[in-house]
């Protein structure tokens, strides 16, 4: 301890021990060795001297500022502060002076070697001989650590853990903000990257994740004042312009950033986007805003070539038909609104029934009976298909075990299933479960796939498809020729039937080159064991020719239409 506080601090520890009896036995020895066994740092300052220069600092004190205590005894504890004078902190500590009052705040200090640290500062006025105060004990905590640590935490509670971008919370709070502050009109954009499933589950996970940190990164590069990322594959991002007419050149300067091919795997692959934007101002909310980029975005994602889309009002009632059509639909499973309707599937040749289609209808309070192309899309959209999926298939197995309870020929059924529902559901035990609860025979059922299920040529989906034929179901490509046709899925997956898209059979009478293609995929489903169902037949005449090609089976409203299974029923 140094001689100029020595007496001073003799008579603090004194004064102390008269005012607590209970420190009355604590030899001055031990109690001034106290100071150096604290973690924080100590330091006291004599009014009375020059500047309030310091009299005393603890090896805590010295540890946490690199400096040692000759280079710190004598001097006024401001040079700490450095250069950085204007925090507000700074003044507080100034008014509590003058006042001779308390006073704790946070601010930053500076080491020795100038690094800084935060420095959690406590300052207390006391008195060694009565009276007015004479010095001033500040304890020193750094607080860098943990000032760092809750800053990451509320970092992570706006940020995407991914990417870094702002998440779509954080987003929105903040472009209330921008609106609040800039006065200018804002440009809300909506981005969407086109088939990143196919990224994830060609190349992997990983590789996704670097795509999606790339795409940040070259939104983050546009300058944009807020990017995001609101979803899976979904980005956001917020820029003020100086007047409205600016939206269309920031939007292109911004595809332009995003089109240049990307690195994965060691590869370049070019990505295509979707992409949707409003322009807002202060009398609009950040929600509305994102809103409309959204609906917006949604139109573009919905054109064959993803076109640019800015917002208009029309997009504002789709969007409402949406979330209208969402509602109804969850209402409509409520209440069992959804049923078949079963059209007849006759051997060409003998003109016997041997199956039937079973077609999904939506009897709708309002609208009346509702055929799939009405709804199954935003069903997929929403998810809704897995319900309307599951429920479907039970009921239409539990039709088909009592339609064929007492026959000696059995009537086989088809059943349309979502590419989503074999993405997200276990289809081998979902139907082998109904099977076991309706007691239908799996032969009775066939389960007809899209084309571009067949696409997704992946290990899991042919390990699916050879399960569902080791239960006995038939596996049928719906529309063959007019989606991703080719003939390597013939060889591929383990198929039983080809339907024949009715876009091939109407005017087949006057076209030479739809006898040939049809004439080659019966050839070719022949020779690999395949049944080919006919779509749409309407004449006598198409029926004729296919039968004479060898088609095996026909559907269309030659042979009846859909009907409901009370109507059916008796047919068969």
């Amino acid at each position: 301890m140094t001689e100029i506080f020595k007496a001073g601090f003799g008579n603090l520890i004194r004064t102390t021990a008269a005012a607590n009896p209970r420190l009355s036995g604590v030899p001055e020895a031990i109690a001034a060795r106290l100071p150096d066994l604290s973690r924080d740092g100590l330091a006291i300052s004599d009014l009375r001297e020059k500047g309030m220069a310091l009299v005393y600092v603890n090896s805590a004190f010295q540890n946490i500022t690199g400096y040692s205590s000759d280079e710190l005894i004598g001097r006024n504890c401001r040079f700490l502060q450095g250069s950085d004078r204007l925090q507000p902190e700074i003044q507080s500590i100034r008014d509590a002076i003058a006042r001779r009052a308390d006073v704790a705040v946070t601010l930053k200090n500076y080491r020795k070697d100038g690094s800084w640290f935060w420095n959690e500062l406590r300052l207390s006025a006391i008195s060694i001989a009565g009276g007015e105060p004479t010095h001033y004990i500040g304890l020193v905590r750094d607080v860098t650590a943990s000032r760092s640590a809750a800053a990451q935490i509320a970092k992570s509670t706006r940020a995407d853990m991914l990417t870094g971008v702002l998440n779509r919370y954080a987003f929105v709070e903040d472009v209330d903000i921008l609106l609040g502050k800039s006065g200018r009109p804002i440009l809300i954009a909506k981005i969407d990257m086109a088939r990143f499933h196919d990224i994830n589950e060609g190349y992997g996970y990983d590789v996704g994740d670097q795509v999606l940190m790339q795409i940040a990164r070259r939104l983050t590069n546009t300058a944009a004042a807020l990017v995001c990322r609101t979803g899976s594959n979904e980005f956001a991002l917020a820029q003020p312009l100086t007047h409205a007419e600016e939206a269309r050149a920031t939007i292109e300067r911004i595809r332009q950033s995003l089109a240049p091919q990307y690195l994965v795997a060691g590869a370049t692959i070019r990505i295509r986007f979707a992409m949707g934007y409003v322009v807002g101002n202060e009398t609009t909310d950040a929600i509305t805003l994102v809103r409309r980029a959204g609906a917006a975005l949604h139109r573009s994602k919905a054109s064959a070539f993803l076109d640019v889309c800015a917002f208009s009002s029309e997009d504002d009632r789709r969007a409402r038909n949406r979330l209208r059509m969402t509602s109804e639909m969850q209402q409509a499973l409520e209440h069992d609104e959804f049923d078949f309707h079963y059209q007849p599937q006759v051997d060409l040749a003998t003109g016997t029934i041997v199956g039937a289609e079973a077609l999904l209808r939506w009897h709708h309070g309002l609208f009346g009976v509702q055929s799939p192309d009405k709804f199954v899309g935003h069903a997929e959209d929403t998810g809704l298909i897995l319900d309307i999926g599951a429920r479907g298939l039970r009921t239409v197995a539990d039709f088909v075990s009592r339609v064929n309870r007492d026959r000696q020929v059995p009537i086989r059924f088809s059943f349309n299933v979502s590419p989503l529902e074999f993405k997200l559901r276990d289809m081998p035990k979902f139907v082998a479960d109904v099977l076991a609860a309706s007691g239908a025979d799996a032969a009775w059922i066939k389960l007809e796939l899209t084309e571009s299920l067949m696409v997704e040529s992946s290990t899991e989906m042919l390990s699916i498809m050879r399960h569902l034929r080791e239960l006995g179901v038939g596996l049928s490509i719906d529309d063959f020729g007019t989606g991703y046709a080719n003939l390597r899925y013939l060889e591929d997956f383990p198929l039983t039937e080809i339907k024949i898209d009715r876009g091939f059979v109407k005017g087949l009478a006057q076209s030479r080159s739809k006898r040939v293609i049809i004439e080659s995929i019966i050839r070719i489903s022949r020779e690999l064991g395949f049944h080919v169902v006919a779509e749409g037949i309407e004449t006598e005449v198409e029926r004729t020719l296919l039968r004479d090609m060898d088609c095996d089976f026909g559907q269309g409203f030659l042979f009846g239409r859909p009907v409901d299974a009370a109507t059916f029923e008796p047919l068969v």
